[in-house]
């Protein structure tokens, strides 16, 4: 991200699920000054997303036959085919405004209300995509800050930061569960299949594919 600088469009605000690890989202509870179970109460939704794979035991991987029956067609219609396996990435992310930005966006402190204690994959943005490419702004034709010119002006991938603490974090799911990393989560979000949305998923439905991982 060497000499990047966000042109502040708010862009990236409007068009995402932005999730937040556990200890992001302490640290933003802490800045409201709110209990955390409250703050997540309040701005959260649970989240999870899909995508197609053979079964992989390094993975958090669940069966097809797990998934909801809501969901089935939507994803045979996506995919063109139902796979037998998907890896799963179970999160919390912030509620979105009907218009579509997230709860956090507005007009003061840099047009997010928790900037100072901003999730990893927003201080990275909009180096955190999975795709390996030279110019980002192909990827993110939207974002004012690629389109800002100088001859300083150069940038640093530092998308593995972002992945590395996702790696960890899914690990320790792996291991422990995902509510012993959760003191408590809300009752309903969002399902996504690659970065389709499905549609709303319900808490039960939610830990009913986690399974083992719950």
């Amino acid at each position: 991200m060497l000499n990047f600088k966000c042109g502040r469009c708010g862009e990236c605000c409007k068009r995402y699920y932005v999730v937040s690890l556990p200890s992001e989202v302490k640290a933003q509870a802490a800045l409201l000054k709110m209990p955390e179970k409250d703050f997540i109460k309040g701005n959260m939704l649970l989240f999870l997303q899909l995508f197609p794979s053979d079964h992989n035991d390094k993975k958090i991987t669940v069966s097809s036959e797990l998934l909801p029956k809501k969901f089935v067609a939507l994803s045979e219609s996506h995919l063109g085919r139902m796979p037998d396996f998907f890896i799963m990435l179970p999160l919390l992310a912030f509620r979105r405004r009907e218009s579509g930005e997230c709860t956090f966006y507005g007009s003061k402190n840099a047009g997010c209300n928790i900037y100072n204690a901003r999730p990893a994959e927003c201080r990275l943005f909009p180096f955190i995509s999975d795709k390996k490419t030279d110019d980002y702004s192909k990827l993110y034709p939207f974002c004012q800050g690629l389109k800002l010119e100088g001859d300083d002006r150069s940038y640093l991938d530092l998308g593995f930061i972002h992945f590395e603490k996702m790696a960890r974090y899914f690990s320790l799911v792996k291991e422990k569960g995902f509510s012993s990393l959760w003191g408590s989560w809300p009752k309903e979000g969002v399902i996504l299949l690659t970065d389709k949305l499905l549609g709303k998923i319900s808490e039960k439905d939610f830990f009913g594919m986690l399974g083992p991982y719950t």
